[in-house]
């Protein structure tokens, strides 16, 4: 097994070529499932939690939900699909959220939130926690970001991708 990072783009680009056997990444840069050329396998759904300044008025409030800081400046990601998917949560939760600031790595944007610069939903499976930083569990929305891979249709019953599929299905079970 080898692995190549690349941007979503690319590597379903690489698959359909045929130069990588098995694309991961999260739902919101995957193929439909409507794209005959893949089969998705859908591993994980990440709980989102919500990031806030240890200062603030919902930091240890109960039954937070998102509607709750539709008023507040957002910290989205820098690059990815992390803009649409905090964009997606807010919006199914009823806003539209006003994009504060923007930021590449977990970090920073915990670093950003520390600075009451914004708030920020952040997935569960980081783990990156910092001081002066409150991370809460949603109660009404609770947002996900889905992980799944994708490989040419036909390819899952070949034995070298299908063990890589399993063992991908195993630490996807460990990390729920």
């Amino acid at each position: 097994v080898r692995v190549r990072e690349t941007e979503a783009a690319e590597a379903y680009h690489l698959l359909a070529a045929g130069d990588t056997d098995l694309a991961l990444s999260l739902a919101a840069q995957a193929p439909t499932a409507a794209d005959s050329r893949f089969t998705l396998v859908p591993l994980l759904a990440d709980p989102l939690d919500l990031a806030l300044p240890e200062d603030h008025p919902l930091a240890a409030a109960d039954g937070v939900r998102l509607a709750d800081l539709a008023a507040e400046p957002w910290i989205f990601g820098g690059s990815g699909p992390w803009s649409d998917i905090t964009r997606g949560a807010c919006e199914a939760a009823g806003f539209s959220p006003v994009q504060g600031h923007s930021a590449a790595g977990w970090t920073a944007i915990l670093a950003m939130v520390e600075a009451g610069m914004g708030v920020a939903l952040v997935p569960r499976m980081v783990g990156t926690r910092r001081s002066g930083v409150v991370m809460r569990e949603l109660t009404a929305d609770r947002p996900h970001r889905h992980v799944v891979a994708a490989v040419r249709k036909g390819a899952a019953e070949a034995p070298a991708v299908g063990r890589v599929l399993e063992a991908l299905r195993e630490a996807a079970e460990r990390a729920a």
